[in-house]
């Protein structure tokens, strides 16, 4: 009864399963990441705990979310104006969470509490600027590259590849050129998802989709995949230490190069079809019906996380053991879950 029950509210058959399965552990595993870098003791932080939290709220996270965000962009027979507008929708929509999810911290600034630039805050770049800004590039080249995918594949690259070449623009960092540069390649402590490198996994996004509709019967079966499957496996099972340190370390992983972003499309190649496999056994699992739901409602549950988890943070940042970090999650998930639940009804009435 209560299995159904719960079914009734969050699951969607006619939606595509595994895409919102991916979506939905992206966003569970971005709540996760901003408990315990906001929440947690830095002692916690800094153990294995808090390494393995922050490579689960690293590559099946932000960049598993962009190359799903890229792959449907593909997809979508939306006209270059339309895609302009929900591009900057996006990116005045991050502005917007900025100020909800700081509401609190700068309270405390402009009451003269804490001293602190509050445009960094305001002017963070974080996923939604970063979505909003890598549409708006797309729905250019889309243009431009329409349907072939080696050139999404040979951007996507230049991405990871030109961010250490990229010149600063700015001489002061409060003048208004570092805010615009942050949004574009970084090097401030506000930018944490700058274009650069970051557009490379919504551009892979689009070449995978592109590439699949063109080669997927042929690759996507026999022993081509597969022996390609096996070298990546390897690849990735020997290397995985080095994408723990990269997503441990902050500044680098927000800035990381060529290297990493290769790392990452092979984890993103498996780890997308071990969560297909996770669909096809257990797609009924209470579970893993609430995740596809959180992924189906992915940016109302991101908002929401967020305004939430950032303005309790101004409070306690990194002061909470372990055990209560872990209590902080089950509780905001809780909280978050209601009130996507309210929202979405709201919607659709």
């Amino acid at each position: 009864m209560l299995n159904n029950k719960i079914k009734n509210i969050f699951y969607d058959p006619k939606r595509e399963q595994t895409a919102d399965l991916l979506k939905g552990m992206a966003v569970l595993f971005m709540v996760q990441v901003h408990i315990m870098e906001l929440f947690a003791l830095p002692d916690i932080y800094n153990s294995t705990i808090g390494k393995v939290s922050l490579f689960l709220g690293g590559p099946p996270a932000a960049p598993l979310f962009m190359a799903i965000m890229g792959f449907y962009f593909a997809r979508s027979k939306k006209n270059l104006i339309e895609q302009l507008k929900r591009g900057s929708l996006l990116f005045v929509g991050g502005i917007f969470l900025n100020i909800g999810l700081n509401f609190h911290l700068l309270i405390k600034i402009y009451s003269g509490e804490y001293n602190l630039n509050p445009y960094h805050y305001i002017f963070g770049v974080d996923i939604l600027p970063l979505a909003g800004l890598s549409i708006i590039l797309l729905a250019f080249l889309k243009i431009i590259f329409d349907d072939k995918f080696y050139l999404y594949l040979l951007v996507a690259l230049a991405a990871g590849l030109v961010r250490n070449y990229l010149p600063d623009i700015y001489s002061d960092i409060n003048e208004p050129a570092a805010y615009i540069q942050s949004f574009l390649w970084g090097r401030t402590e506000w930018s944490y998802f700058p274009l650069v490198p970051w557009f490379a996994y919504s551009a892979l996004g689009c070449a995978f989709y592109f590439f699949k509709n063109k080669f997927g019967k042929i690759i996507f079966t026999g022993t081509v995949m597969n022996f390609g499957l096996a070298i990546v496996f390897i690849f990735i099972i020997t290397t995985i230490s080095y994408a723990v340190n990269i997503s441990h370390s902050l500044d680098v992983y927000y800035n990381h190069n060529l290297l990493f972003l290769l790392w990452v499309t092979g984890f993103l190649a498996w780890f997308s079809l071990a969560v297909n496999k996770l669909e096809e056994y257990a797609g009924k699992n209470i579970f893993v019906i609430y995740t596809k739901w959180a992924g189906k409602n992915v940016t109302a549950f991101y908002i929401v996380q967020w305004v939430v988890i950032g303005n309790i943070a101004t409070s306690v940042y990194r002061s909470m053991s372990l055990v209560n970090s872990i209590i902080s999650f089950v509780i905001i998930m809780t909280v978050v879950s209601i009130l996507v639940i309210i929202w979405e009804k709201k919607l659709s009435k």
